[in-house]
């Protein structure tokens, strides 16, 4: 039985959330705390937990600082967010997944219609956190190391590719659990220009696109924008796929590559999904193409990928399993034989800018 600990200011909440919790056989809420406060008093006690459920607007100790006291203190369990829809919620959730935090849910809301979905949402995420694993930063003396000995098709040492570099003309980053702080290893270090567009799928509903695509620019020395339909695709610009609708590429009246950002049905339970939108550049005009594939749940990306790969001259990076919080869609891509290199995550973003001098 799994011991799940609920931090909520509401009590309410802490009760809707201990009855969910509860209808799982596997899981147990075995204590609730109103604030940060009482939860590190729970922690000092010797309270064991293998779940935290964690509120971010709380009296006295808020969800960021205790986040940062799990951090300080090297306490390690795994936590979910628990976040509203309210636009300083969603940039404080983006906050709480650069701290750790390795996904979050939404809050129900009657404006939205959600809360027949939360239950399920809520024990689909929760039970994510008995299959992740805490990534750590890689030694500075293992950098040089082969990031991965299993077989690809072009192995590397250290980022050094055994054959020449070939500059892309479009780049694709897709993730999912995991995926806020693993791109902020990423996008940061990419340089203020570059040669070609770097489209970010990142599974994540309506609302917090805005704030994650916000809060990598703060970050960054190239603009990060969320993606708006009709917008157009500049070299050395970084656009995030806007949470809740499918994005593709598709040529407007005037000739020029856009994109198109639709409410379209769900794929795979998936909205944005990278499938859909690699498939969308099967017709682009890029030939050339880099996509990097980071840690997350599921196998989102590989079919795409396998249509791409037929057509087009693709270059695909597979993230680390010792680096990933989740290793699925990574670890898809390997099974299918897609991925050219797999690296660790610090050495990621060195090896896309080779590609998009």
């Amino acid at each position: 039985m799994k011991k799940i600990l609920i931090i909520d200011d509401s009590a309410l909440m802490r009760r809707v959330m201990s009855d969910i919790i509860n209808t799982d056989s596997e899981m147990c809420v075995t204590d609730t705390a109103e604030n940060g406060v009482a939860a590190v008093e729970l922690l000092k006690q010797g309270k064991e937990y293998e779940l935290i459920l964690l509120d971010i607007n709380m009296p006295r100790m808020d969800g960021l600082s205790f986040l940062k006291y799990l951090n300080e203190k090297e306490i390690h369990i795994p936590v979910l967010v628990v976040s509203s829809l309210a636009s300083k919620s969603t940039e404080e959730t983006i906050q709480a997944l650069e701290l750790g935090a390795y996904d979050f849910a939404k809050k129900p809301s009657r404006t939205l219609g959600n809360e027949e979905d939360f239950p399920k949402q809520l024990l689909a995420k929760a039970k994510c956190a008995f299959t992740i694993q805490q990534a750590k930063p890689v030694k500075k003396k293992e950098k040089k190391q082969v990031a991965d000995s299993r077989p690809v098709k072009n192995q590397t040492d250290g980022g050094k590719t055994t054959k020449r570099v070939q500059t892309c003309e479009f780049a694709v980053i897709a993730s999912s659990t995991g995926g806020p702080k693993a791109l902020k290893s990423v996008v940061p270090k990419l340089p203020k220009t570059f040669s070609c567009p770097l489209v970010i799928v990142q599974h994540m509903p309506t609302g917090f696109t805005a704030s994650l695509a916000k809060r990598l620019d703060e970050m960054s020395a190239c603009k990060v924008l969320e993606t708006e339909d009709g917008m157009e695709a500049e070299a050395g610009k970084v656009y995030v796929a806007k949470g809740g609708y499918q994005l593709r590429m598709e040529k407007d009246n005037r000739g020029k590559m856009v994109f198109s950002v639709k409410k379209e049905p769900v794929r795979n339970g998936l909205r944005p999904c990278a499938d859909v939108f690699l498939e969308s550049l099967l017709d682009a005009p890029y030939q050339h193409i880099l996509c990097t594939v980071l840690t997350g749940m599921g196998n989102d990306a590989t079919h795409g990928l396998e249509q791409l790969k037929e057509k087009k001259e693709i270059y695909v990076i597979g993230q680390s399993e010792r680096t990933c919080v989740v290793y699925g869609m990574p670890f898809a891509l390997e099974k299918a034989g897609l991925s050219d290199e797999i690296l660790d995550l610090e050495q990621i973003a060195d090896v896309m800018f080779k590609r998009m001098r």
